[in-house]
């Protein structure tokens, strides 16, 4: 297996921010081993849906399309263990 960090963006998600249900986007970046490219980003786009942190699995927000993207995927080298987490959040507006 090979060892990657996945850089994930998501767009248009109804996510509970301070107390209060908000259209937002968010930027996350998480380390997985795989044996592609293709397979590294589908594990983590997989695995982020599910972060109870992030909590979208049923947040669809009428008339808006959401989007989860790996924006970029890059090889480390077999020792690069760190351990990535969290999310930044940013707000987006209704069109």
């Amino acid at each position: 297996m090979r060892n990657f960090v996945v850089f994930v963006e998501g767009s248009n998600f109804n996510l509970e921010i301070d107390g209060k249900i908000q259209l937002m986007g968010f930027f996350a970046t998480r380390r997985v081993e795989a044996k592609t490219e293709d397979e590294a980003a589908n594990i983590v786009l997989e695995r982020i849906v599910k972060e109870p942190e992030l909590g979208i699995s049923n947040n669809a927000v009428q008339g808006i399309e959401s989007s989860l993207n790996a924006k970029n995927v890059y090889e480390m080298p077999p020792d690069h263990e760190n351990k990535y987490h969290g999310f930044t959040f940013f707000p987006m507006e209704r069109k």
